[in-house]
């Protein structure tokens, strides 16, 4: 997959910063604040190297491997800051920010508690030092999560004092945090109604960050959960009848009317995803989409999207429906995500030169103006009439369109909408209109169709989803969508040669009896020395398997049998097209294809004891039944050559 991404925080460390330590503080925290995760790690490790210590480039550096699930680099990180000074503020923050992930993640009531009560240790620290609102409200927070509400009510009455002090001494200039901070501290009071009047102000402050307005609604809403499950006795002063319903409401986040108001507080954008019909090639027999009517099209389209007020789209860019659809949603200042089949240059000539010159020069309008352009198939090149890209390829670049809507979604809880430009027929083949719909319907999204010609509207029946596999007539070759495992193990490099009986036997063995206890074994399994390689069918199973393992190898005590006891293994899912057959000189099932080498690119920067998946993967997976593991976003990693940009998600179990 190539990933091309025109924003203004993309591209920053493409090449050599400027010799100036401030420069990679802002890049840093730029990075961090942005989502871009990688990078600030990237940017905060090359910037400690060039200048040594540097506190700025530090704390940044432990709050993005926080982030990424790597704790313990966290800690290390900020337990040297420490020994330089106990008494700084954002350092001891940033220990009860690491702690609050450990909650976050911790898979056992134990570790979960003891994560909170250190949280608690170092946020209080922090907030005794110099009673700022920041490690006040997160003292909060951590006090309430861990069941201490009259603590957690008291401390978020001295945030409420601090905010409104500063907000006087500010001359009416007020930030947008310390609004939000202020409504978070009045949530945990139950005072909802003027909790309400200032996340409105907050979010006209923080308009278009929908990063930071979605965090900010989820943490309210968690901190409303907090207080409606916690037993009535541990509620300080809810001791009336009168009191005790209206606080129930209150923490409920119900009016008298029945309606959410934090929601009521938030004005969020949706997230669409789009299909369509190309225009008609010249000499189509049976007309679809002629170019007279592109003028109807694009009414409706724009109409639909004033409706729905998007601030997201997923598409493609071929002549026709899609950049009709493209340039409709750009002028509503929407960003658009789009995602090709394979390589620009092939694509355009299957897809927007046949149409004319006009429509080429607004396909490379929209391209420059798309936020992201994901080219799905990198190697899947289009080099004359008879050798298009491939059905499985348009598929794959379908499902990834809508898996990346679906993730966009979720990850800031926006409202999904589906729009389809369709002629109500199911007959178009792999990676057509009709396959897309069809899919969409399975998933439970109801799209908004424009049709084509005189069906009615969505006519023509429910269209099924493409099977992903699709082996030729008579042939043992399959091509068809896999998921690709690939799994290295650390520290390899500290067994002995004398110790490599007991890396078989007893490392290896387990490996294999876990295996045999999964209920879908895998396709493909190759296994050499440090490295370990399996294909799966079904992404379920290999993201299953993924965790399982990790969790074996993390659990096991390694110096019981006779091995390093820091022995551990790192993981990388990726899911594409490959060709699966029966190895005429090996005897058994193997694959190929140019996806089967992601995995192994991404493998050396996972840390030790994670899951990383491609945006791929996790895409896919939005349409699998993976309810009880979840997806974080870690940003880009800049890879060489074919492979030039890789954004990453981190694979672990949902927290009940």
């Amino acid at each position: 997959m190539i990933f091309y991404e025109n924003s203004e925080d993309a591209g920053k460390t493409q090449s050599p910063l400027s010799h100036d330590v401030r420069e990679y503080e802002q890049t840093a925290r730029q990075s961090v604040s942005s989502g871009q995760l990688l990078t600030a790690i990237e940017v905060a490790r090359d910037g400690v190297k060039r200048y040594g210590a540097n506190r700025v480039l530090q704390q940044q550096l432990a709050l993005a491997l926080a982030q990424t699930g790597a704790l313990d680099g966290a800690r290390e990180v900020l337990g040297e800051l420490m020994k330089e000074s106990a008494s700084d503020e954002e350092t001891l923050c940033l220990l009860g920010r690491v702690y609050k992930e450990l909650w976050r993640r911790a898979r056992e009531p134990a570790v979960a508690a003891e994560a909170l009560r250190q949280a608690c240790k170092f946020y209080g620290e922090g907030f005794e030092l110099g009673e700022s609102y920041y490690p006040g409200i997160n003292l909060a927070f951590t006090l309430a999560a861990a069941g201490e509400l009259p603590k957690a009510e008291s401390c978020a009455r001295k945030v409420e004092k601090i905010c409104r002090r500063e907000m006087k001494g500010n001359g009416g200039e007020t930030d947008g945090w310390l609004l939000a901070t202020l409504a978070e501290a009045l949530t945990h009071q139950g005072a909802t109604v003027e909790a309400g009047e200032y996340y409105r102000k907050a979010a006209a402050a923080f308009t278009g960050r929908w990063r930071d307005l979605a965090s900010m609604r989820q943490q309210a809403q968690e901190i409303l959960s907090f207080y409606a499950k916690a037993p009535a006795a541990s509620r300080r002063h809810w001791y009336d009848l009168a009191t005790i319903r209206r606080r129930l409401r209150d923490a409920m986040g119900k009016t008298e009317h029945g309606t959410d108001w934090l929601d009521r507080c938030f004005e969020f954008p949706t997230v669409v995803v789009f299909a369509g019909h190309m225009l008609d090639h010249p000499g189509r027999t049976t007309p679809r989409f002629s170019a007279e009517r592109e003028a109807e099209v694009r009414e409706q389209i724009r109409q639909q999207l004033t409706r729905i007020k998007p601030g997201f789209g997923y598409a493609s860019a071929a002549c026709g429906a899609d950049l009709i659809f493209c340039e409709c949603l750009l002028e509503q200042n929407a960003k658009l995500h789009l995602v090709l089949p394979c390589p620009v240059a092939a694509f355009k000539w299957q897809s927007v030169s046949f149409a004319g010159p006009e429509w080429e020069r607004r396909f490379h309008s929209v391209l420059g103006s798309a936020t992201t352009c994901l080219i799905a198939n990198p190697a899947d090149y289009a080099a004359s009439e008879n050798d298009p890209a491939s059905a499985m390829g348009l598929v794959y670049a379908n499902q990834i369109i809508t898996g990346l809507a679906v993730l966009q979604a979720q990850a800031l809880d926006f409202e999904l909408q589906a729009i389809a430009v369709w002629d109500g027929k199911t007959a178009d083949g792999a990676g057509g209109t009709g396959s897309v719909v069809g899919e969409w319907r399975q998933r439970g999204l109801n799209p908004h169709i424009i049709p084509l010609g005189s069906e009615n509207n969505g006519g023509g029946g429910a269209a099924g989803p493409v099977a992903v596999a699709s082996p030729a007539a008579g042939s043992t070759i399959e091509h068809g969508i896999k998921a690709m495992l690939c799994a290295e193990v650390i520290n390899f490099q500290k067994i002995g040669e004398r110790q490599m009986p007991a890396f078989i036997r007893d490392f290896k063995g387990l490996v294999a009896r876990l295996m045999d206890t999964m209920p879908v074994k895998p396709a493909v399994s190759e296994s050499w020395g440090r490295s370990n390689y399996f294909v799966y069918d079904r992404l379920p199973d290999a993201a299953s398997f993924a965790l399982e393992l990790r969790d074996l190898v993390e659990r096991t005590d390694w110096a019981q049998y006779g091995l390093p006891p820091d022995l551990a293994i790192r993981i990388v899912l990726h899911a594409g097209p490959v060709y699966a057959f029966m190895d005429p000189v090996l005897h058994r099932q193997t694959c190929v294809g140019a996806h089967l080498a992601r995995a192994a690119r991404i493998e050396p920067i996972t840390p030790a004891g994670q899951v990383y998946v491609t945006q791929e993967f996790a895409a896919l997976c939005s349409g699998e039944d993976l309810s009880a593991v979840s997806f974080e976003f870690l940003g880009h990693l800049r890879t060489a050559k074919l492979f030039e940009d890789a954004p990453l998600y981190r694979l672990d179990r949902r927290k009940n």
